[in-house]
């Protein structure tokens, strides 16, 4: 079973009602965000496995990039969901059942991380820092007793 349809079923057991997922996944604890979490897996899944071969390099990223991602759409939530409330946004139509609102998250997931290495994007990283930046920090943290 796939992630994209897996997920939004253990969701919707787990959170029945809509607002109630709302109002808890905007903790960073919740199953959809961090290691393991249902965002990484669908991610993963669609970028390592998918045939958007343009993407796969992202695939081997996720987790290093997904911070950022995770970051961004958890202090674009409020705001999304206050539109979507109002009926002004993507979300608007996929407030009737976790099972939508779960699938139109991960999609949004995957589309965050596509667009956090688009130049056009406000929040964008320039893929070559990022990569000197772990590179820095791989070195800074290494065992320099050898």
């Amino acid at each position: 079973m796939h992630a994209k349809e897996l997920y939004p079923m253990l969701f919707e057991k787990r959170w029945p009602d809509p607002d109630i997922f709302l109002n808890e996944i905007k903790d960073k604890e919740h199953p959809l965000w961090g290691p393991g979490g249902a965002g990484r897996t669908f991610a993963y899944e669609i970028l390592g496995k998918g045939n958007q071969t343009n993407w796969r390099f992202l695939a081997e990223k996720i987790d290093d990039l997904s911070i950022l991602v995770e970051r961004e759409m958890l202090k674009k939530l409020p705001m999304m969901v206050w539109k979507a409330y109002l009926g002004q946004n993507a979300m608007a139509k996929h407030l009737m059942s976790t099972t939508t609102l779960t699938r139109f998250l991960l999609d949004r997931y995957v589309s965050e991380l596509k667009n956090i290495l688009d130049p056009r994007y406000k929040h964008h990283v320039k893929i070559e820092n990022f990569y000197l930046d772990v590179l820095y920090h791989k070195i800074n943290t290494s065992d320099n007793s050898i």
